[in-house]
């Protein structure tokens, strides 16, 4: 006689008991947890940290607040666990959190910006703002991006009194005389704005073509001493950079790649200066200078560029436009009554 459905259901629960239970994943510590503080001064920072989120979800909305929240739990993660970081400890990550938003802030009500303090060098970045904006545009991605890594790399050359900078331009002179006399240069591999290497530079025609950002009646680069001459270019350069970004984008957001909708996540601030700087850091989610500092010039310059400034030592100031089109819509008029 076949046994009654009971005695089915009570083996088949038997046998789920008997079943390992799978272990569950740890919590992700809490921002407490990552403050090694005593409890007041814990709480300050706490503090600190939401009024700064809350100012940025009120400046450039949720999605920019959550990056925010995403990028200093990462850095305090990386402190912690002793991964690569851009400080020694929370307070001072905490505290360059605070001055950049307080940028951010001025900028976007178009006050004076104070960058006093901040590793910014606007000075080569605003005189490339419409070749920055192009570039950018023609690949989907925010220009903050595009601008974050160009002022990266720029006051990275500026560092040493000038040593850095005259040394690269010195080796770049240097490399483009053997790559046109011997077809190729065994040193300086990057050039200009952004810094891009004419090796990847020979790889993006592909990707430019499908974007229609490449003037087709403009031959491709073939050669490393095309492609080194071409990234001499302000526009190329950044145009060049801008096609390797996007192709990283959609391999790490899992799109097709020939995808070509608009990326706007404020996390690419994130990615983009990260990526660009030291791909193996940025796969390995660490936070240093270049990436912790990228993230907040990606959202100022993502403001600023939006207007006209005028740079004087440390201060942006906020220029007026004139001309037609640049004044206030007058009020509207009241219907016509005439049939």
């Amino acid at each position: 006689m076949p046994p009654g459905p009971w005695l089915v259901l009570l083996a088949a629960g038997l046998f789920y008991l008997a079943l390992p239970i799978p272990p569950t994943l740890p919590p992700s510590p809490s921002l407490r947890d990552l403050l090694p503080y005593p409890k007041e001064e814990r709480e300050a920072w706490v503090s600190l940290h939401l009024g700064l989120k809350a100012s940025l979800h009120l400046l450039l909305g949720g999605k920019a607040a959550r990056a925010y929240d995403r990028l200093l739990r990462l850095e305090l993660k990386n402190q912690r666990s002793g991964k690569r970081s851009a400080y020694p400890e929370p307070k001072g990550a905490l505290l360059a959190a605070k001055r950049w938003v307080e940028a951010i802030g001025q900028a976007k009500r178009g006050q004076k910006v104070d960058l006093e303090g901040l590793p910014t060098a606007p000075h080569h970045v605003l005189p490339y703002a419409r070749e920055i904006r192009a570039a950018a545009s023609a690949l989907g991605i925010p220009y903050g991006v595009l601008a974050a890594i160009v002022d990266n790399e720029q006051y990275g050359g500026d560092k040493a009194l000038g040593l850095s900078r005259g040394v690269r331009q010195a080796a770049d002179g240097f490399a483009q005389g053997l790559a046109e006399v011997q077809g190729h240069a065994p040193l300086s591999r990057t050039l200009g704005l952004a810094q891009m290497s004419w090796e990847d530079a020979l790889k993006q025609q592909d990707r430019l073509r499908l974007f229609g950002a490449w003037d087709p009646a403009k031959p491709f680069p073939k050669t490393e001493t095309e492609a080194r001459k071409a990234l001499e270019d302000p526009y190329l350069n950044l145009l060049f950079t801008a096609s390797r970004l996007r192709g990283y984008f959609n391999a790490l957001l899992g799109l097709p790649p020939r995808d070509t909708r608009l990326l706007d996540d404020p996390w690419l601030y994130y990615l983009g200066p990260a990526w660009h700087n030291y791909p193996l850091r940025a796969q390995n989610l660490e936070t240093w200078e270049d990436s912790f500092h990228g993230f907040f010039k990606g959202l100022l310059y993502q403001v600023v560029l939006e207007g006209r400034w005028h740079l004087e030592g440390h201060t942006l100031l906020p220029l007026k436009a004139w001309g037609p089109g640049a004044q206030d819509p007058p009020p509207p008029s009241l219907p016509s009554l005439i049939p």
